[in-house]
């Protein structure tokens, strides 16, 4: 509209001109709309052939002869007040020469499985990435199992594959997708955050699929794997990548100290008097806490429990030299300071804390190499949101397959 309210020059029909050609709105290569027809149940858009161009293969597109002819449907997008499009197109079978094989004409906006057209499909996908498929499914009547299978074939078509040329470094973890602990291995790239590989299991022969279809210099180009402390993936990983640094993820690492924490926690608690129960009773998380990061009523209920519990507070101190050990800018100072971490906490007759004491010094390289290579789980972690949002809105989902692809379109076009 121009500032007057008029209709611009541009969009204006000529008077008494009938527009009896729809192929503006619906374009099919090699069809010419026939007729449209508009009934309060839905509309039907008719093609036929344009007879200007001869019939080809939809495979390869080479000249198909004419022979058996036929007619077939497709869903289209909704008109006016969400009226269900139908397009009538025909068909001709033929033997195409060039595929060895029988082939049945279609026009190339139609899926040649599905019944529906493409852009149908893609605005169906569109909504499934944001909606519930029930909701999705109400919107353009039809079933949610339909939603669920137009978006896997539109992610299938228009996703690019997996990226894995040049992966520095990668994230491996397990996560849970259904009731009852059924779990997949997921694999993303940590510079991107790209989910490259998702299988159902968390075994070693699940993880050595994804090994298995790299090549050599897809493996020699990965510097850095990011896991937990877990030993089901650690072996699979010396095995594939012998040159790779495994870095324990301080996340997991700093859970491990804070599940300590609350082990003597719950030790103290129990050997307290009535009086002294009453101050840890309901302290776990102020315990977790970084130092300074309170509120000051929490700040100064910490800073009473330590003052009156001895044990608690070596824990609570413990915790936070470790917490600094993870900030270190040089591999070497932080593994000096790490042993002496070690040493301190194995005299501190704090059972829970001397087991990972032991632990820490065994593998003291992974540990500290994070100030290295920077790998952290933080994506991996942020996955865990994605597959919540991904089942709810699927309404649960049973093809992993499809959850992969979702998944990957969360990470890849964000």
């Amino acid at each position: 509209m121009t500032e007057n309210g008029d209709i611009p020059p541009n969009l204006r029909f000529k008077t008494g001109v009938k527009v009896r050609n729809s192929k503006a709105l619906y374009r099919f290569e090699g069809y010419v709309v026939e007729e449209l027809n508009c009934q309060e149940i839905g509309a039907q858009i008719k093609l036929r052939f344009d007879e200007r161009k001869p019939a080809r293969c939809p495979e390869c597109n080479d000249r198909l002869p004419r022979n058996r002819p036929g007619s077939s449907a497709a869903m289209d997008m909704p008109l006016g007040e969400g009226l269900v499009v139908w397009i009538i197109f025909p068909t001709i079978q033929g033997y195409c020469r060039t595929c060895q094989c029988y082939q049945t004409t279609r026009p190339a906006e139609i899926h040649p499985e599905a019944r529906a057209t493409w852009r149908f499909m893609r605005t169906v996908s569109d909504w499934a990435s944001v909606a519930p498929a029930t909701a999705v499914a109400a919107m353009f009547e039809i079933s949610d199992h339909t939603v669920r299978r137009y978006d896997k074939k539109v992610l299938e078509a228009d996703l690019p594959k997996p990226q894995l040329d040049g992966l520095r470094a990668i994230l491996i973890d397990e996560k849970a997708v259904r009731r009852g602990h059924s779990y997949v291995t997921v694999v993303i790239n940590a510079d991107t955050g790209e989910l490259v590989y998702m299988a159902e299991g968390r075994k070693k022969q699940t993880l050595a699929a994804f090994f298995d279809q790299l090549t050599a210099e897809q493996r020699a180009s990965i510097e850095a794997v990011g896991i937990d402390r877990s030993g089901a993936y650690q072996a699979v990983i010396e095995e594939y990548l012998p040159g790779a640094a495994i870095v324990y993820d301080r996340l997991h690492l700093v859970a491990n100290i804070n599940a300590a924490i609350d082990e003597v926690r719950r030790t103290q608690w129990r050997e307290a008097s009535a009086e002294d129960k009453a101050a840890i009773k309901g302290s776990r998380y102020i315990l977790y806490a970084n130092s300074g990061g309170l509120e000051p009523d929490p700040q100064a209920r910490l800073d009473r429990l330590l003052e009156a519990n001895q044990p608690i507070s070596l824990a609570y101190q413990l915790k936070e030299q470790f917490r600094v050990i993870c900030e270190y800018r040089y591999t070497a100072c932080a593994a000096k300071a790490l042993e002496s971490w070690c040493e301190m906490t194995q005299t501190s007759d704090m059972k829970s804390f001397e087991r990972l004491a032991r632990s820490f010094r065994k593998s003291a390289g992974k540990v500290v190499a994070f100030i290295k290579h920077r790998v952290t789980s933080g994506r991996i972690e942020g996955l865990n949101n994605q597959v919540a949002k991904v089942v709810h809105r699927a309404c649960g989902v049973r093809d992993l397959d499809y959850l992969f692809l979702r998944l990957r379109h969360q990470t890849v076009m964000r």
